[in-house]
């Protein structure tokens, strides 16, 4: 059985969702699903604390009390790990949604297709996937590079450090530029200038200064290249 979620202070917004969600899992699911519905953040937040999680919530941000995105916060630091899809009506928290590991964001008045859509992706991550790998000439011979766990590759002296999430560091005699063809097919792969390649799925902060990562770790960016990675970042995140 499937527990999910949703939470959002209109009971117009609950009951069309709540009902979208009925649909969706008539027409796409085999498993049973819970749902709960709550119309505050807090009342949420206290049926976790004493009654445990669930594997999916949907959840408005703009709401009395606390907004959706502080409460997502408090669910992280429960150690909450949930699929949450944001619901509202801008686009402005999309950044801190993402940072919160959201799985996606929707803007009202969402479409049923867009609805689904959003679900789908969600579906997928309850269900394993395959490694992504690149298999590469390193310094050390040849490594097979799991592209789930490369958060992000550096140019140093003509030799590209590709920085993977597990803490591992592989050295690549190639240039950055070459290195970019062969990840330019996933769209979460942005290179940043000559210097850096980074993946998306890992950032948690980004400034027009430097770009944090979930890894803890922090590389600078050129100011000019802001907006451009601020857009794509937001149309990735908002896609995936």
């Amino acid at each position: 059985m499937l527990h999910i979620a949703i939470c959002d202070d209109m009971p117009q917004e609950l009951e069309r969702a709540g009902s979208l969600l009925k649909k969706y899992a008539c027409e796409h699911m085999h498993d049973e699903i819970k749902t709960d519905f709550f119309s505050a953040p807090l009342e949420l937040l206290t049926h976790v604390a004493e009654k445990g999680g669930f594997d999916v919530l949907l959840l408005d941000i703009y709401m009395p009390g606390i907004i959706g995105t502080e409460a997502a916060r408090e669910l992280r630091a429960m150690g909450d790990k949930c699929q949450i899809i944001f619901l509202t009506t801008s686009r402005d928290h999309a950044i801190d949604a993402f940072s919160l590991d959201a799985a996606h964001y929707l803007v009202k008045p969402y479409s049923e297709k867009e609805f689904f859509a959003a679900l789908d992706k969600v579906m997928d991550k309850f269900i394993k996937k395959d490694e992504i790998c690149i298999t590469i000439k390193s310094t050390e011979g040849i490594s097979r590079v799991d592209l789930n766990k490369l958060v992000y590759a550096e140019t140093d002296n003509h030799v590209q450090k590709l920085y993977l999430s597990d803490g591992k560091v592989i050295s690549v005699r190639k240039s950055s530029s070459e290195l970019f063809e062969l990840l330019e097919e996933e769209p979460r792969f942005y290179k940043c200038g000559s210097t850096y390649i980074i993946n998306m799925d890992y950032i948690v902060e980004l400034t027009s200064r430097n770009v944090a990562f979930s890894t803890g770790a922090r590389i600078p960016i050129l100011s000019r290249k802001y907006m451009e990675l601020r857009k794509l970042y937001m149309d990735y995140s908002c896609s995936r």
